[in-house]
C-alpha cells in the first residue's frame, strides 16, 4: 500500500472511530468511572497504609496509575469484534515464551505497555498529582499524632519511602531477577497467576523510576533557572527587548511562542505517540517479531562458568522478550508514514485538551461562584473531563491500531505457490504413460 492511499485513508479511520464511540459510549462512561474510582481508592488506602507500612503503602500506590490503564485496556478489549484487523490477528498464534515456554500474552509484556503509558500519566500531570495527594495528605496525618507522654517521634521520609536514586537502581535490578524468577517458577508449576504478580512487579519498579525521572524533571528546570549563565542570558534579552522600542511587543511575542512550543513537545508528540504505542501493543502484542536465531557462541563469555552463563543469558531473553512489543509497536508507527502520524497527533492534541474546554464551557453556563464552593466541585469536574477524554481517546485509539495493523496482516504468497513472473520458463506437463499391468500411469519429465 503506497503513502497517498495511506493517507487517504485518514477521514475513514476517524469515521469509523465515530462508529466505535456510538457503539460503545455507554460502557466506555462505566469503565471509565470505575477506573478513577480505582484509583482515587488506592490513594485513599495508601495513605492509611502508610501509617504501618511503608513500602505497602507503595506497592498500594502503584495501583492508582493501573485503575487508568486497566480501564483503557478493558475499553480496546470491548473493541475486538468491531474492528476488522483486530479480529483477524486474535486468531493467530503468538509466539512461545521464553522462559514461561507456553504462548506468549498481554501479561507477559505488562512493561511494554506499561513504560509508553507511564509517560502519557507523567506528560498528563496526574503521576505528580497522585504524589502531591499522598505526601501532604500522609505528612499531615503524620504531623498531627498524638500521644498522652508526648513522645511522639515524627518519621517523614520513612514514611513516605523517599529512595536515592541508588536505591532505585537496585529495585530495578532485584525486580527483574525476581520476574525472572517467577516466570521460571510458573513454568515448572503451570499456575498462571505467577505471570500476573510478575506483572505487579513491573508496575512496582517501573512507577518508582517514572517518580525519579518526573522529580529529576522538575529539579533540572530549578537548576538551569538558578545558574548564573541563565540569570545573565535573561538580562541581556531584557535589555534588547527594551532597545527595541516599537519592535519589542512582536518580538516578546514571537519569543514566547516559540518556548510555549517546545515547553509543548509532551502534548503534541510525546502523549499521541506514547498513546499509540500503547494501543499497538495491547491490540498488536501477538504481531512480536519470532525471536532471533542463536550467534555463535563468544569465546570471552565461554570463560564464565556454565550455570552463570546459563542463568545471565535466561534473564537477558527474558528482559528483552518484554521489551519485543514495545519495539514492535514503535516500528509498526514508523512504516505508517509521517502524515498519518501528524493526523493522529492532532486529533489526540484536541482530545487531550477536552478538560480544559469542559471546565470553560462549566464556568460560562454556571458563572461566578465562591472559593469553597469552587473547590468542593472541583474534583468532579476533573474526573469528569478525565473521564470524557479517555472514552474519546479509546474510540480513536482503536480505529488507529486497527488501520496500523492492516499492512502487517496482508496476506503473501506461501512458498508452494505459483510464481508471477511472466519470464518463468513453462514446465512440461505430465503424460500418461501405460504401466505393465496395463494401467495408465503418470510419467515425470526430466526436466522435473
Amino acid at each position: 500500500m503506497n503513502d497517498t492511499m495511506r493517507v487517504r485513508d485518514i477521514p475513514a479511520v476517524l469515521i469509523a472511530a465515530a462508529r466505535i464511540l456510538g457503539r460503545f459510549w455507554a460502557p466506555f462512561i462505566v469503565i471509565a468511572c470505575l477506573g478513577l474510582a480505582l484509583r482515587s481508592g488506592a490513594l485513599w488506602v495508601a495513605v492509611e497504609v502508610s501509617d504501618h507500612n511503608a513500602f505497602v503503602a507503595q506497592l498500594i500506590l502503584t495501583i492508582a496509575p493501573l485503575g487508568f490503564l486497566l480501564a483503557m485496556i478493558a475499553m480496546l478489549y470491548l473493541t475486538r469484534a468491531s474492528l476488522p484487523n483486530v479480529a483477524a490477528l486474535s486468531h493467530r498464534k503468538a509466539r512461545q515464551a521464553t522462559t514461561e515456554k507456553r504462548e506468549m500474552r498481554l501479561v507477559d509484556v505488562a512493561v511494554s505497555v506499561l513504560v509508553p503509558f507511564l509517560a502519557v500519566y507523567v506528560s498528563y500531570g496526574l503521576l505528580q498529582q497522585d504524589l502531591y495527594r499522598f505526601t501532604n495528605e500522609a505528612a499531615f496525618d503524620e504531623f498531627n499524632q498524638f500521644s498522652l507522654d508526648g513522645s511522639t517521634e515524627y518519621d517523614y521520609a520513612g514514611r513516605l519511602a523517599i529512595y536515592d536514586w541508588q536505591v532505585v537502581v537496585a529495585i530495578v535490578a532485584i525486580a527483574w531477577v525476581l520476574r525472572f524468577a517467577l516466570g521460571r517458577l510458573e513454568r515448572v508449576t503451570q499456575f498462571l497467576a505467577l505471570a500476573f504478580v510478575g506483572a505487579l512487579v513491573e508496575v512496582y519498579y517501573t512507577s518508582q523510576v517514572a517518580q525519579k525521572v518526573s522529580d529529576l524533571r522538575a529539579a533540572s528546570i530549578e537548576w538551569v533557572q538558578q545558574r548564573q549563565a541563565s540569570q545573565v542570558v535573561v538580562e541581556q534579552y531584557d535589555r534588547v527587548v527594551d532597545e527595541l522600542g516599537p519592535l519589542a511587543n512582536p518580538v516578546d511575542s514571537a519569543t514566547g511562542w516559540l518556548f510555549g512550543l517546545i515547553g509543548a513537545v509532551d502534548a503534541v508528540v510525546i502523549v499521541p505517540l506514547a498513546w499509540l504505542t500503547v494501543g499497538a501493543v495491547v491490540l498488536g502484542h501477538r504481531l512480536s517479531p519470532p525471536p532471533k536465531p542463536t550467534r555463535e557462541p563468544n569465546p570471552t563469555l565461554q570463560k564464565i562458568p556454565a550455570p552463570v552463563r546459563r542463568f545471565g543469558g535466561g534473564l537477558v531473553a527474558d528482559v528483552r522478550e518484554r521489551w519485543s512489543a514495545f519495539w514492535n509497536g514503535l516500528r509498526m508507527m514508523a512504516a505508517a508514514g509521517l502524515m498519518p502520524m501528524l493526523t493522529f497527533c492532532l486529533a489526540f492534541l484536541l482530545v487531550i485538551r477536552i478538560p480544559w474546554a469542559l471546565g470553560e464551557v462549566l464556568r460560562l453556563a454556571i458563572g461566578p461562584v465562591n472559593t469553597d464552593t469552587w473547590l468542593a466541585f472541583a474534583p468532579m469536574e476533573a474526573a469528569l473531563g478525565l473521564a470524557v477524554t479517555m472514552v474519546l481517546g479509546a474510540s480513536l485509539l482503536a480505529a488507529a491500531i486497527d488501520w496500523l495493523l492492516g499492512p502487517s496482516l496482508d496476506p503473501t504468497p506461501e512458498p508452494d505457490e505459483p510464481s508471477d513472473d511472466s519470464t518463468a520458463e513453462p514446465t512440461e506437463a505430465p503424460t500418461a504413460e501405460p504401466t505393465a499391468s496395463g494401467e495408465p500411469g503418470i510419467s515425470v519429465p526430466a526436466s522435473a
